[in-house]
């Protein structure tokens, strides 16, 4: 059932790649990866599916940002719509060089140019970190999804 996340992913970078030429360069605070770990699919009804999923992911940022070099896992799901068209949600909890953790939410409303998240504090350097931002996939290779990240305040 590998073909089906890897088409939702594809439909989520190519929706996003179009925006990306849009995007305001002053927000924009670094990349991000994502591998696939694990996923099942389960079929609701009328064809449409639901994903559920678990994401390796690494972000870097500015040198000096304590947004840069990130890394944990994600996990969340998906409602994938007859039309291909996608709605997901999900949390992520990554850890710095420093062994500080940070926690966020994320959500991709149905047929948006990009994803939300949304900062939900952690522990020593971000205790307090609310910030929210965007991000968009930019490309993808097999199981491994590349793309931006950035928000107004989101980069420090």
């Amino acid at each position: 059932m590998k073909a089906l996340p890897i088409l939702c992913a594809a439909v989520l970078s190519l929706t996003h790649l179009h925006s990306a030429i849009a995007k305001d360069a002053a927000d924009l605070c670094g990349q991000y990866s994502s591998v696939d770990m694990a996923e099942k699919t389960v079929d609701i009804s009328n064809g449409t599916q639901f994903l559920a999923f678990r994401s390796s992911t690494q972000m870097n940022s500015a040198e000096g940002s304590k947004y840069n070099q990130l890394s944990g896992q994600c996990s969340g799901g998906a409602v994938v719509y007859p039309d291909r068209s996608i709605e997901a949600e999900g949390m992520c909890v990554v850890t710095d060089v420093d062994g500080d953790v940070l926690t966020y939410t994320f959500t991709q409303g149905r047929l948006a140019k990009e994803g939300k998240f949304a900062r939900k504090g952690g522990t020593g350097k971000f205790v307090g970190s609310k910030e929210t931002g965007w991000y968009r996939p930019v490309s993808l290779n097999g199981d491994l999804t590349t793309g931006e990240w950035g928000g107004k305040g989101a980069c420090k």
